[in-house]
């Protein structure tokens, strides 16, 4: 008896089951395409286009072909869907070839266009494809979107465009590409802010030493293309908002490993440091100090007049006014896209100005921060 109930075991676990579908695709109607790693076929389900894959002429570009088992017609219709995506997306972002004269590798997804040209690139301290690390990053600009619209109490409809995002190997590929999308060229990373954002940065060893590095760089930028293309579009970065814009962007790059290394300032990345970018700490010092800037004078700044200790307390403003409600930090910076000066801002959006926001901050810093 025990030899056949092992017998029956056996083939229940390859037989197809009344009532649960085919048990050669589980169930799913599909299976991935012969031509592609399976676990690389997976990545085409986050993604509407992916230029690795799709010229296959197996998939088309979707990553899965029909289980010829179950034959499955939902499963054919998804995708005859998929595929027709993928050209319709392929002729729509032809341009960036086009601008490059090249075929560059890259991706969409529902809020970003990535385009990696980075070679074999380590991640988790494993070393991938370029077409692993391109889905894993393009998936995380995804999850970034949907914190920021989570954190900041907003929704998708507050933006028109998606973003794109260039990460370059060589550097003249990097200044070739941000002169030809963004406008300008520059040794470190280039944004284009506005209606159509745009980013561009060389992912050379040279200028990041590690995934995190470059991913802490990328969700910066990003933060801040975000922020200046919300409704309504303006960069207040340039109009005495860049505490506000600034400290988000370092807020959110704080999130990716506890480190805030990002200068909007720089030219070119430079080694420049604050407490080796550990802000909390950094902060919580010159509070208990009192060496901090005087927030007068920091909320009078643009990005790329802040200095090194004032990138840190910005960070730490915003680390504050986020306790107090996402939905009243965007409520703030639409009064300051408004040109409203920050205290006033402050005043109608939080029921204190300049001067009682340091005070409440400096209480909460030295309540909340490390202390090592």
């Amino acid at each position: 008896m025990t030899w056949l109930l092992h017998v029956c075991l056996a083939l229940l676990a390859v037989l197809p089951v009344q009532g649960t579908g085919c048990a050669k695709c589980h169930a799913t109607g599909r299976l991935p395409c012969e031509k592609h790693p399976a676990a690389e076929c997976a990545y085409e389900d986050q993604v509407m286009y992916c230029s690795v894959i799709e010229g296959c002429p197996v998939c088309g570009g979707a990553g899965f072909v029909v289980c010829p088992q179950c034959k499955s017609e939902t499963a054919r219709r998804a995708l005859e869907e998929k595929r027709a995506l993928v050209q319709k997306r392929k002729a729509a972002l032809q341009e960036i070839d086009d601008k490059m004269g090249r075929p560059l590798r890259k991706a969409e997804t529902a809020h970003f266009v990535f385009t990696w040209e980075m070679d074999k690139f380590k991640i988790d301290k494993k070393l991938v494809s370029p077409h692993e690390a391109m889905h894993v990053y393009i998936a995380r600009m995804e999850k970034l979107f949907a914190d920021y619209l989570s954190i900041l109490a907003t929704d998708e409809k507050q933006f028109q465009d998606k973003c794109w995002v260039f990460v370059w190997y060589l550097p003249e590929d990097h200044k070739s590409g941000a002169l030809k999308f963004c406008g300008s060229d520059s040794d470190g990373g280039v944004k284009l802010m506005g209606i159509h954002p745009r980013y561009s940065v060389c992912g050379w060893k040279k200028d990041f030493t590690s995934d995190e590095q470059l991913h802490r760089n990328i969700v910066h930028s990003v933060t801040h293309l975000l922020l200046g293309h919300q409704s309504p579009i303006a960069w207040i970065g340039i109009m005495r908002g860049g505490w506000a814009d600034e400290g988000l962007a370092h807020w959110f790059e704080d999130r990716v490993s506890g480190i805030c290394d990002n200068y909007c300032f720089q030219e070119a990345n430079m080694n420049v440091d604050f407490e080796h970018g550990h802000y909390r700490l950094g902060v919580r010092k010159m509070v208990a100090k009192g060496e901090e800037p005087p927030i007068a004078g920091v909320t009078q700044q643009n990005v790329d007049t802040l200095t090194v200790p004032m990138n840190a307390v910005v960070f730490s403003y915003v680390d504050y006014l986020l306790t107090l409600g996402g939905e009243k930090f965007t409520k703030l910076v639409k009064e300051l896209k408004a040109k409203v000066p920050a205290g006033e801002a402050l005043k109608r959006v939080y029921g204190f100005g300049l001067l009682d926001m340091e005070t409440q901050w400096r209480a909460w810093v030295l309540q909340t921060y490390p202390t090592r």
